[in-house]
Order: C-alpha cells, then sequence, then structure tokens
C-alpha cells in the first residue's frame, strides 16, 4: 500500500549557550516583557535578513522576507544551498515549494506566531510548565541582544535560549535545549535589515514563473499522480488518548482520505503552547509497519507501534519520553462510533 503524508516542516532555531558565569539572576517580570516584545516583532516588523540553520549534521542557509501590518503578515523563506525549497506564508495558508511539488495547507487551527519562534500571545499559557529568565548581553549579527531563557518546569518538553535585539526584540539566535542542556537545533542571523516598506515582488517566487505558474494536474494532486485526499474535521472517532503529560491539550483532529474502503488518516495536534505534537493513525490494510520503536533527526522524536492493524505514529519536537508516553497511551475503541 503506498501511503503518503504531506508535511510542510516549521522551522525551529537554536543555537550555542552562554557560560554560566555569565548568568544573572532569575527575572522572571523582565524576561516576560522581553518575550511579549518578541512576539510583536515577529508579527509585525517588515525585514529581511539571512540565518544559518544547524539540525545535527545538517547545516543550511536561509533567506527570509518578511512584512507585516495592519493588512495581516506575508512570510517568504527560501533555502541559499542544495535544492531550492521555499515556503510562501500569508494569515491563511501555506505553501511548500519543492522541486517538482506544490504543496499548500490552510491554517493551522491554532495560534501563535509563525516564524521564528509559535509562542502565544497569551504567556500566561505556558507559565505553569516552563519558567523565564534573563540571562545577560551579547551581539548578534552586528547588533546588541538580551538573552532570555524559556526552561521546562518538568522532563516532557524542551527549553529555549532567545538571543533578541534589544532595539526592537526580534529573535536573531535561538538554541533548543534537550533535558541535559545540549543543543539539539540551532539558528543565527548572519545579516538582519529592518524595512520601511517591502515591495509585493519580493514575495513572489521565481519557481512560479509565468510558464510554471500552473504546475501540472498531476502535480497539483500529488507527486505520483494520484487524486488528492479529502480533508475534514473529526467530530467522532474510535482513538483515545487516555491521559496526555500535563499542560498538553488537543487542538487539532482532521480525517484525511483518499479511498473511504481503503486509506483512512486520522492526524491529531496536542500543544502545551509552544511545544507540538502530531498523531498519525493509518490502517495498514496489510502493508508493512512504517516505524515500530523510536527514531530521532535533530530536535524531532518518534515514536511507532502497531495496533488492531494500525500504524500508530507519534512525532513532536519533545524529547522521547513524551512521545513514547503518548503513544503507550493511545487506545482504539470501535464501538465509540457505531451508531
Amino acid at each position: 500500500m503506498k501511503r503518503k503524508l504531506s508535511h510542510c516542516a516549521a522551522l525551529v532555531f537554536a543555537a550555542g549557550s552562554l557560560p554560566l558565569a555569565g548568568w544573572s539572576q532569575p527575572a522572571a517580570e523582565e524576561a516576560r516583557h522581553w518575550l511579549e516584545r518578541m512576539i510583536q516583532a515577529t508579527q509585525t516588523l517588515n525585514y529581511e535578513g539571512t540565518f544559518i540553520y544547524v539540525q545535527g549534521p545538517h547545516v543550511e542557509a536561509m533567506r527570509v522576507i518578511h512584512g507585516g501590518g495592519p493588512k495581516g503578515e506575508r512570510q517568504r523563506l527560501f533555502s541559499l544551498n542544495g535544492p531550492l525549497r521555499e515556503i510562501l506564508v500569508t494569515d491563511n495558508s501555506v505553501t511548500c515549494l519543492l522541486p517538482k511539488q506544490h504543496a499548500t495547507f490552510g491554517g493551522d487551527g491554532y495560534g501563535g506566531s509563525r516564524f521564528p519562534l509559535s509562542v502565544p500571545r497569551e504567556l500566561g499559557r505556558l507559565e505553569g510548565h516552563y519558567e523565564f529568565e534573563t540571562l545577560g548581553k551579547d551581539r548578534i549579527a552586528g547588533l546588541e541582544t538580551q538573552v532570555i531563557a524559556i526552561k521546562p518546569r518538568d522532563a516532557w518538553r524542551f527549553g529555549y535560549r532567545l538571543w533578541l535585539d534589544r532595539h526592537n526584540g526580534m529573535l536573531l539566535r535561538s538554541i533548543l535545549l534537550d533535558g541535559q542542556g545540549f543543543p539539539v537545533e540551532q539558528i543565527m542571523f548572519t545579516d538582519f535589515q529592518i524595512k520601511p516598506r517591502i515591495d509585493d515582488e519580493a514575495f513572489k517566487s521565481p519557481s512560479l514563473s509565468s510558464e510554471d505558474a500552473s504546475p501540472p494536474e498531476a502535480d497539483r494532486n500529488s507527486s505520483d499522480g494520484q487524486p488528492p485526499s479529502t480533508v475534514e474535521p473529526v467530530t467522532r472517532s474510535a482513538w483515545r488518548v487516555s491521559q496526555l503529560p500535563d499542560g498538553f491539550v488537543k487542538v487539532l483532529h482532521n480525517r484525511f482520505i483518499k479511498d473511504p474502503s481503503r486509506h483512512v488518516t486520522e492526524h491529531m495536534v496536542f500543544a502545551d503552547g509552544l511545544a507540538t505534537i502530531s498523531v498519525f493513525l493509518e490502517r495498514l490494510d496489510g502493508a508493512p509497519a512504517l516505524l515500530q520503536g523510536g527514531s530521532q533527526l535533530g530536535s524531532m522524536n518518534a515514536f511507532g507501534k502497531l495496533l488492531d492493524g494500525h500504524q500508530i505514529l507519534v512525532v513532536g519536537e519533545v524529547p522521547a519520553e513524551t512521545v513514547q508516553r503518548i503513544a503507550a497511551a493511545i487506545q482504539y475503541i470501535p464501538e465509540a462510533v457505531k451508531p
């Protein structure tokens, strides 16, 4: 059985840590103020910049163009090395442009700024499970920065260290830290410029030239030429998660249908306001399992298992123990959807 789950990976950032001797005493209120400035800056500023993204052995240079303001946000991200890859973001959709593939997704269904870090406007949602600290000053891309820590209060989530422009609060460098304090993903801007305005042409991708603006029917549908899946919100499901780690709640539950008699996949998203976890549930119909046991790529941990002929796959930027715990708590109750 062919199974393909379209996935448009969000960019997450990280970078090296400061020496312990340079840390200041905890200052939660000041740190909260800086985070509020960061949220405002990432959504409203017009800016362009180049950053380096590091995930394990993978290193990539990216360019970002962002427009904010009363008319909403627009954003274009594109790679500067390797095959050309782009992400175009508006208030209502995300379009991924890959070689010979174009995919567009609707809104994510829950709040939070998209770039460079998804932090809810209501920081109180985080304070039960994270604590904020100011850690001193530094200099990034020639600009003075304030360093902020977001530290988890338990072992179910990762922590962050953020370098914010002292002039406007924009995130210029970030690190995602595992439970031992080691970086698992990193980002750092090498140049960054605030613009009074950004022309509309800057958000148009050369990958979609006039002669290629309408990709072939097979490309618009899927990479293998098959009809696209139908996506519908789930109101009744045979799947349950009996117990979630503290702070995580379900924010999305959709069903993808390619052939109602065979290819049905359910997708749940759980979030604590900062970390997100996806759960994919798919009937195998005799096909081999995609994953059994744990797997890791950079900050992404995954855990797969089989249950009643279904593949269960849990993926998230959280510790391995978190995805394994959620996988163990998943129950299949067919009677729940019977009339």
